[in-house]
């Protein structure tokens, strides 16, 4: 039973994390250049937290099936 709530913990992590895309980024970007210095920097922030998810998305797709006790 440990190895299903451990899957399911991580499965409920990667919907949590899928709420965030790439196509995200990709739209704050396009409103970049219309934005005040000030504001485009929060902007560009964002993006970065942004970008971290995707990567965090990855490692956790990642040890799901690399890592997958039911193999």
């Amino acid at each position: 039973m440990d190895a299903l709530h451990c899957i399911q913990h991580l499965q409920l992590r990667l919907v949590k994390s899928a709420a965030i895309t790439g196509d995200c980024a990709s739209d704050l970007l396009d409103v970049l250049c219309k934005l005040p210095d000030n504001e485009a920097s929060r902007l560009v922030d964002i993006i970065g937290l942004l970008q971290h998810e995707a990567d965090a998305l990855r490692a956790l797709s990642k040890t799901i099936w690399l890592d997958s006790p039911l193999e």
